[in-house]
């Protein structure tokens, strides 16, 4: 059962850190969120908050999240405060500032060129940022857990090993071709390098508020947070850009703002988001409801075997 929205309850968790509080109105964020996430408005004061409710079984990962905003706000990222967390009836509550601003990809996909590269470029700086913190002993995916580059290579090698498989039985020949020739490629550079750090591992624009003219405000949604290969999630954001924007070509300006260097670290990046393609497709392989989502795929693929 999924958690469901409760004005009482949601009120009454408000009124911990706002005691006179009371909800004038709420909005549901738009669906694709892990956690029910909903805008409420209050008065006494007159503020806006923002409400994710969870499944009790999510509990140690909602913890971790919230120890993760607390240890990114003492380094002044722009991540949202917590005012509470608590249980009700077998689910969760957590209440957090709200940012003002628009939704970045929002934002992203009504601008013109300038305010895209611009956000593009933004949003890397804030990435390099990101992967420059020391890890702490808290940062550890609820399912994935990666310790050490040495760990982070073997469990791509069998990511790699794995998805192929899956194109091999399900996809065309040409795009099974395709990709193990694309995937050999990065197998061989990912050996020579790999810069170890805190990933986000859900990097992209829907995840960040922005103001009008580009400026990263908030930055949300550290649910999947893990440890690993820092171009890793650069290759989701090239993934994520991609496929609700239809933009190749603007994504270099977030590489600029990255601080990518060379070709070598590029083709790793490809390799990246290749690989998460690939295991978006095997995720939702079979469910009938997803097939705009393997239409779209098979149209990247088509583009980016032209281009080589």
């Amino acid at each position: 059962m999924k958690p469901k929205f409760s004005k009482l309850k949601s009120e009454k968790e408000i009124q911990k850190s706002f005691p006179k509080a009371k909800i004038i109105s709420y909005n549901r964020f738009k669906e694709g969120l892990v956690n029910p996430t909903y805008k409420i408005n209050i008065k006494n004061p007159k503020k806006t908050v923002v409400i994710k409710l969870y499944k009790i079984e999510n509990l140690k990962n909602i913890k971790k999240t919230i120890e993760i905003f607390d240890y990114l706000s003492k380094r002044k990222f722009p991540v949202p405060k917590i005012y509470s967390n608590n249980i009700f009836e077998n689910q969760g509550i957590v209440v957090l500032e709200h940012f003002r601003g628009e939704n970045a990809l929002e934002l992203y996909n009504k601008s013109p060129n300038k305010i895209k590269q611009k956000l593009l470029e933004n949003s890397g700086k804030l990435l390099r940022r990101l992967h420059k913190i020391k890890i702490p002993e808290f940062w550890i995916h609820n399912k994935h857990e990666v310790k050490s580059e040495k760990e982070w290579i073997k469990w791509t090698q069998l990511r790699v090993k794995k998805y192929l498989k899956f194109a091999k039985e399900n996809l065309d020949k040409k795009y099974y071709d395709f990709l193990k020739e694309e995937f050999q490629d990065f197998l061989r550079l990912l050996k020579k390098d790999v810069n170890f750090v805190p990933l986000h591992w859900d990097y992209h624009l829907s995840n960040m508020i922005t103001t009008k003219k580009g400026e990263v405000v908030g930055l949300l949604d550290f649910d999947n947070a893990m440890k690993g290969h820092s171009f890793a999630d650069i290759g989701q954001s090239k993934y994520f850009i991609r496929f609700w924007s239809k933009d190749y070509e603007n994504f270099d300006y977030f590489l600029k703002g990255y601080g990518v260097k060379n070709k070598e670290q590029e083709k790793l990046i490809h390799g990246y988001f290749l690989l998460h393609l690939v295991a978006v497709t095997r995720n939702i392989w079979g469910k009938k409801k997803y097939n705009w989502i393997f239409k779209k795929h098979h149209k990247m693929l088509d583009e980016v075997m032209k281009l080589k």
